[in-house]
């Protein structure tokens, strides 16, 4: 299907002096087991879950945390060209995979990677989406970018600030207007969560760090960094509760 979205994997860019005890925290979250690290250096490891392929990544960098989208569809020239013609900017090249970059600067690479499906067996908790944090000034530029490039239907939010790309079977976007009116196009992690309350002690237990309570989602850091939320939502659809 030429038409059909890309399947999305979400890359953790973790701290490399940090990499052990990152791995151990995101496993322990997601409850998946790591494949074991991989890569020149070791940099690589995908989180397992029960069933169904991998779809969540951590890569060792020597920056800040942060995260990447890699985006898998079997004719990667025609997907490079279709970005580009779309506003994204080539950076690098890692062995053959092109890095690329929002308009607005959130950094994706084009893989060829078979797709998957979500596995959302675990009745408590399950990390299923990216939300892509766009600046007040970048917002409309940014959500066309994302809406064609994924090729996934435009959903508004309960709440003005959120619209949704989304896509059976798929880790979930959502994208987030923000109140700064500049600055970089970034994103995090959300979990969809049974019990938010009993989820953020168990996160606080495994070493994240309280952020910010709002009235749907709570917000985290991760001891490597990361910044990432509990959201209630439906494990096993991922629809909002």
């Amino acid at each position: 299907m030429a038409d059909a979205s890309p399947w999305i994997q979400l890359f953790l860019d973790v701290p490399r002096e940090r990499w052990e005890r990152s791995v151990e925290f995101w496993s322990a979250a997601t409850g998946w087991t790591p494949s074991g690290d991989r890569g020149e250096a070791g940099q690589f490891t995908t989180l397992l879950a029960a069933d169904g392929q991998g779809w969540v990544k951590l890569q060792a960098i020597d920056e800040p945390p942060r995260i990447h989208l890699d985006l898998d569809e079997p004719d990667r020239p025609t997907a490079v060209e279709r970005s580009v013609g779309l506003g994204a900017r080539q950076q690098w090249v890692y062995e053959g995979v092109p890095v690329m970059r929002s308009p607005g600067g959130l950094l994706f690479c084009h893989t060829v990677e078979p797709a998957g499906r979500i596995d959302r067996s675990d009745p408590l908790r399950v990390l299923d989406q990216v939300c892509i944090d766009i600046p007040a000034d970048l917002w409309e530029a940014e959500v066309a970018f994302w809406s064609s490039l994924l090729r996934r239907p435009l959903t508004k939010g309960g709440e003005p600030q959120f619209s949704f790309l989304g896509v059976d079977g798929a880790l979930r976007v959502l994208l987030q207007r923000l109140d700064e009116p500049g600055g970089q196009v970034r994103a995090h992690a959300d979990f969809a969560v049974a019990d938010r309350e009993v989820e953020t002690q168990r996160h606080g237990d495994l070493g994240a760090e309280l952020v910010a309570v709002h009235p749907w989602w709570t917000v985290l850091r991760a001891p490597d960094g990361q910044v990432y939320c509990l959201t209630d939502r439906d494990p096993a659809t991922g629809d909002v509760r």
